[in-house]
């Protein structure tokens, strides 16, 4: 079946996320669930049960589907929110025009430019971070020591005596 002007995509969507404390995990995915339903027809939800995967770190995940009206929308749902699994379930072929794929690029593009920004202002924030934090003579455990450790045992900074 082609997918027509008018008619919606029907998708299912797996969003995973890994974290403490357990309780936050379901409530974040409820969260991104609950964002998505101001613009798409989220049917069918089944939240996993957080599963232990450390000492302190867990993890779990949401299956749904939904119904979004065009293309474009499942590429930015895509891109903004960073599903691990899409699969389109109906129509089994999506024909756009030239038009209609060349603004979804722009999209893309657009999107792409603004993370590559809000990277570039959170590695400077870093930096300088960093540099007040050598100055205070708090510095970083060796990164070989890091290495070997989970991250809920390894504090992440040490001061320097």
């Amino acid at each position: 079946m082609f997918v027509k002007k008018k008619q919606k995509i029907r998708v299912r969507m797996f969003f995973e996320l890994m974290g403490w404390p357990k309780e936050a995990l379901n409530k974040s995915l409820k969260d991104i669930v609950n964002k998505l339903r101001q613009t798409i027809n989220v049917t069918d939800e089944k939240y996993a049960e957080p599963e232990k995967i450390s000492e302190k770190m867990y993890t779990s995940h949401v299956e749904f589907e939904a119904e979004i009206k065009n293309v474009r929308d499942v590429f930015m749902i895509t891109i903004s929110f960073g599903p691990s699994v899409v699969e389109i379930l109906d129509p089994a072929e999506i024909i756009i025009t030239a038009g209609e794929f060349q603004d979804i690029l722009a999209d893309i593009s657009a999107k792409v430019n603004t993370m590559d920004k809000d990277i570039k202002i959170l590695a400077a924030r870093l930096k300088q971070a960093t540099d007040v934090l050598k100055r205070l003579k708090i510095v970083p455990k060796k990164e070989k020591e890091a290495e070997n450790k989970q991250i809920e045992d390894n504090p992440n900074f040490t001061i320097k005596k």
